[in-house]
């Protein structure tokens, strides 16, 4: 009796409401913009197989992410990035004037230079990992001072010089300066210290660059929360594109100390060999991947095995296949090894 008279009353709203539409003309509402905006969208979906019996194999929505570009003016730009997996966050949201090709003026929360993996867009990344040294040393999932997803707030200039006539200029120069709060993402600061961060990278043929990256600040970690930290990354990266090949390689080490922490010392590195043997659709990966998070102890260092490969079905779109073969300096091996399959899906 209760599902029939439901019924009835939804009927009954329909036909009010063809009856209203039918002699009345229909409000509709448009987005309006004042300038135009780019957006673009991410999801990655991904299964984890893991070695380790006490983990469980499962699927996570890794990241479902909105991006938001636009120029406000000719020389004046703007965008806002957001991650609405887990809990949602702004990632980037940063103001540029860009008077130069040369000189960019940068303000808001974005990406730390000091760690080239930390520079690769979810979008492009090569593996569904990014490196140990981006985890632990780049304000990432590992790191002494949390999760920033490898940000922070601040002010930064930013350019590229480049050679030939327009038509066939090639980039010489790249560089990153800033000062940034060096608390990480969404905060203010907590002490009144800033970190200085810089990159300069130069190509001295097509397709060859070569980077040195830097930082230094004060911050709190995660462990001792309220005592100030020195802190310090330096290092540097290569990366060489030649027909279907890409060889990438980086290097980075860390010094972090305090009254509570003592002083550590870490470093890390990779290499990394790509292939692409269907323009457009295929890539495979091999990589090593290098960490010891504690250079005063011996047999702590991980090296990472790894063989990936993507399956693009657009641009945008694609599968990626992920092993990890983990081994230790320790004499007792722990069950690290993994598998991972990720789908990514953008527009």
């Amino acid at each position: 009796m209760k599902s029939t008279i439901l019924l009835l009353a939804v009927m009954f709203c329909i036909t009010v409401g063809v009856k209203a539409q039918s002699g009345t003309q229909v409000e509709t509402y448009n987005v309006k913009v004042s300038q135009k905006i780019e957006l673009r969208g991410l999801t990655h979906i991904r299964y984890q197989l893991f070695e380790d019996s006490t983990k469980f194999d499962a699927f996570d929505l890794r990241r479902a992410r909105l991006d938001f570009r636009g120029d406000i003016a000719p020389k004046i730009g703007y965008r806002l990035h957001t991650e609405l997996a887990g809990t949602p966050k702004i990632l980037d949201a940063t103001f540029v004037y860009k008077p130069y090709e040369w000189l960019n003026v940068n303000v808001g929360q974005s990406k730390y230079p000091v760690c080239y993996d930390n520079l690769y867009s979810p979008w492009t990344l090569l593996t569904v990992s990014r490196t140990q040294i981006d985890n632990s040393l780049s304000f990432r999932e590992s790191d002494l001072y949390g999760n920033q997803n490898g940000r922070d707030i601040g002010l930064w200039l930013s350019g590229k010089y480049s050679i030939g006539k327009e038509e066939a200029k090639r980039p010489l120069l790249d560089y990153t300066l800033g000062i940034y709060n060096g608390s990480g993402i969404n905060v203010a600061d907590n002490n009144q210290d800033k970190d200085i961060s810089a990159a300069l990278g130069i190509s001295p043929v097509k397709d060859l660059w070569l980077y040195g990256r830097y930082l230094s600040g004060v911050g709190q970690t995660v462990i001792h929360p309220g005592v100030d930290a020195t802190r310090s990354r330096f290092g540097g990266n290569i990366s060489y594109k030649y027909k279907n090949f890409l060889i990438e390689g980086e290097y980075l080490a860390a010094s972090d100390k305090s009254d509570s922490l003592g002083l550590l010392e870490r470093n890390g590195y990779y290499v990394t060999l790509g292939y692409t043997p269907i323009k457009d659709k295929l890539q495979v990966v091999v990589r090593l991947d290098n960490y010891d998070p504690n250079t005063a102890v011996d047999d702590n260092i991980t090296n990472k095995y790894i063989l990936g490969a993507s399956y693009f079905f657009t641009k945008n779109t694609r599968i990626q296949l992920e092993y990890d073969l983990v081994l230790e300096e320790a004499e007792t091996q722990k069950e690290n090894n993994l598998f991972a399959i990720q789908f990514q899906a953008g527009f």
